[in-house]
């Protein structure tokens, strides 16, 4: 694994009659030949470029832009590290 970045994954259930969102931390792992995402695995020739969006909060959304379309992913820590080592080891 070259890299690793904490991500958070948010549910939504219903209990009770009530709306319940629940947040859970995953990583999405870099690797040499893929990026491992909680719920998938994307092969690193599918992934063109990454992108990062700050939100007042100090959290923000960390894009994965791939031939299937853009993968968001909700951070709390800004990804610079992550996203560096992306690009340097493309």
């Amino acid at each position: 694994m070259i890299c690793a970045h904490p991500i958070i994954v948010k549910t939504r259930t219903i209990r009770n009659n009530q709306q319940v969102y629940e947040e859970r931390e995953e990583r999405l792992e870099l690797y040499e030949d893929s990026v491992v995402c909680p719920d998938e695995i994307l092969e690193r020739k599918d992934v063109h470029d990454v992108s990062y969006k700050a939100f007042s909060q100090g959290s923000g959304f960390l894009y994965l832009h791939t031939i299937k379309g853009v993968r968001t992913f909700l951070v709390k820590e800004h990804p610079g590290a992550w996203m560096d080592a992306f690009r340097t080891n493309a």
